[in-house]
């Protein structure tokens, strides 16, 4: 088949889109089709702690030169699966810009396109050092505003650990939402998964309210408790996941500016260990956690 795009917390904006439900990756064809990479090679016992990471790469222009960056770092270097956001296709390239990415890393991807961009394509993607099976892709809930309008997706894959699958899930929601919006688009990207689940990315978290989708009220214009970032944790918490930052946490490679756009959660998983590293190659700043794995060497 192929994608045909068609009150919580604060005033929505629109609620009146509920979103598509999950779609098997496998049955979506044309633009919009996935790209899933090989199997990587087999590796020994898993360890008893599972790194994941997330990280928007803002279109990633240079994998070559990212995945040196990868490499180069302390924590994401260590990364069983990395969640990516704002990532490309283009037919002019080698390959899918996840590919390039993943192949550079030893990993294998599942790459799912949300738009057309120029000649190509924009989306997410899961990488990983364990085979991905079983994907799908979810239309999140539509917002309807006054300008810069864009779709966004959810994509989960199941992670096979040393046979024991994990399932873990990508998001990018939109960027001028109220709460309760942001709280909908979040909620439709985790339901219907199961209960053992791992899912995060870039949440666009900002600390500040947007009038009718295009004026943002900063510093004390603001409504009092109108941090997305705590406000998504409090409906997280909610929902019995724990995350990896606090929403004090800044993942903004940008001077100046300080905020928590991205953010990873698990239920039912014991976090190890969490933090955010600052490695270049976007405007975004990497965020970790560890998982306790049962089963390991």
């Amino acid at each position: 088949m192929k994608w045909i795009f068609a009150c919580v917390l604060a005033a929505c904006v629109d609620s009146s889109d509920p979103g598509g439900p999950w779609v098997d990756a496998s049955a979506i064809t044309g633009t919009f089709a996935t790209e899933s990479g090989p199997s990587p090679l087999p590796r020994e016992a898993p360890a008893c702690t599972l790194r994941i990471a997330t990280w928007n790469l803002h279109t990633a222009p240079d994998p070559a030169d990212l995945a040196r960056q990868i490499a180069a770092s302390r924590e994401i270097s260590r990364a069983d699966v990395i969640l990516t956001q704002e990532v490309e296709a283009h037919p002019n390239e080698s390959g899918s810009r996840p590919a390039q990415l993943a192949t550079a890393l030893g990993m294998t991807w599942i790459y799912a396109p949300s738009r057309t961009e120029g000649n190509g394509t924009h989306g997410i993607a899961i990488l990983s050092r364990y085979p991905l099976a079983h994907a799908s892709v979810r239309q999140l809930p539509f917002v309807d505003r006054p300008f810069s309008l864009v779709h966004r997706i959810a994509l989960s894959a199941e992670v096979d650990v040393g046979g024991e699958p994990l399932r873990v899930v990508d998001l990018h929601l939109d960027t001028r939402l109220s709460a309760s919006d942001r709280v909908r688009q979040m909620n439709a990207g985790v339901t219907d998964l199961g209960e053992e689940l791992v899912a995060g990315g870039d949440l666009n978290s900002q600390p500040w309210v947007w009038i009718d989708g295009t004026v943002p009220l900063t510093g004390t214009e603001a409504i009092v408790g109108q941090d997305h970032a705590q406000i998504l944790d409090d409906f997280m918490r909610q929902n019995r996941y724990a995350g990896a930052v606090g929403p004090e946490t800044d993942t903004m490679n940008v001077p100046v500016i300080s905020m928590r756009l991205d953010q990873l959660y698990a239920r039912r998983f014991t976090i190890t260990g969490s933090g955010v590293e600052h490695v270049k190659g976007s405007d975004h700043w990497p965020v970790w956690f560890d998982l306790a794995w049962t089963g390991c060497r």
